[in-house]
């Protein structure tokens, strides 16, 4: 029976014990609020979650890692502590219907994912529902997965893309659907990949990473392209509502000084520059490597760090 850990708000307390599975609770958030307790459909995120896996595979012992609060969202320093968990307890397959589009939490993330592929575990994640660039569903060696949004596939099947600036692994495209409805939601589509990953390590325990591809590019559907791409911004024609400045003709130290100044009067402010020498500040090529437009970068920076200021640098013509 394989090990499963599912990285999620939590399975409510009641239907962990109406479950066939072994279930184990593990919640790595300071407040403990069983999911029963949130008031909207995010109650049931998780639960939702292993249903899918388990209507694939049933035969899963699942370690139900709680990480998101009521709204659904976490800190990143609170997931980094539940992969600690899984490497420290070899945990085989994780699962995790969750990811981030902060920039600044993609190295501190690698670190922890890379110590788990090094161990052999094989991780399934979700991109954000506007399909844009997310990890860990977007580094090596994980199997990042959307929802066909287009019809192409029956409930259960998938297909790879191939997507320039992403491996093979990075760009499955998987249908789930209820009762002949499709949901539109990546994190629906992850637990169909999930459990068919758990179907194989059940017959083949021991098996790697290229064992596990190997497999899924046996079942998959061989199609003519996804319509669709990962985008590196999200495309929408909304003014955001915060200032931005522009720096223009300001160097480098001067753009952190304003920061800094920002930030000791109470604003979170974000700096976006061309080439910079410091790790706390956004390089602007990380979204702008295919010409994307200026104000679909602004958008998306507010819609991911949600700050009280933008700060561009214009050195340089964008």
């Amino acid at each position: 029976m394989i090990k499963l850990a599912l990285i999620d708000n939590g399975i409510p307390y009641h239907m962990r014990n109406n479950r066939s599975q072994r279930i184990v609770h593990k919640s790595f958030l300071a407040s403990k609020c069983d999911p029963s307790e949130y008031k909207d459909d995010k109650s049931f995120h998780g639960a939702v979650c292993v249903g899918i896996i388990t209507s694939i595979c049933s035969d899963i012992e699942l370690w139900d890692l709680n990480v998101t609060d009521s709204a659904g969202t976490t800190q990143i320093t609170v997931l980094l502590e539940a992969l600690e968990w899984c490497i420290q307890n070899k945990i085989k397959l994780i699962h995790m219907s969750l990811g981030t589009i902060n920039y600044f939490d993609i190295k501190p993330l690698w670190i922890q994912i890379k110590r788990l592929l090094d161990a052999d575990a094989i991780i399934v994640a979700a991109y954000h529902n506007r399909n844009i660039k997310t990890y860990p569903a977007a580094y090596p060696g994980v199997f990042g997965v959307r929802q066909d949004r287009y019809g192409l596939l029956g409930n259960g099947q998938i297909l790879f893309q191939e997507q320039k600036g992403y491996n093979i692994e990075n760009s499955i495209i998987a249908n789930f659907s209820w009762n002949g409805i499709v949901n539109q939601a990546n994190s629906y589509a992850a637990p169909v990949v999930t459990g068919h990953i758990a179907t194989y390590l059940n017959r083949k325990p021991t098996a790697g990473f290229d064992d596990v591809m190997d497999f899924l590019m046996t079942i998959a559907t061989h199609k003519s392209d996804y319509p669709d791409i990962l985008e590196n911004v999200i495309r929408d024609k909304t003014n955001i509502e915060i200032p931005v400045i522009a720096g223009i003709d300001l160097d480098y130290e001067e753009m952190i000084q304003l920061k800094v100044m920002f930030s000791q009067n109470g604003y979170y402010a974000i700096n976006l520059q061309k080439n910079p020498l410091d790790e706390n500040v956004i390089p602007l090529e990380y979204y702008d490597d295919s010409n994307e437009s200026l104000n679909d970068i602004l958008y998306t920076v507010y819609i991911a760090y949600e700050p009280d200021i933008i700060l561009l640098n214009q050195e340089e013509e964008i």
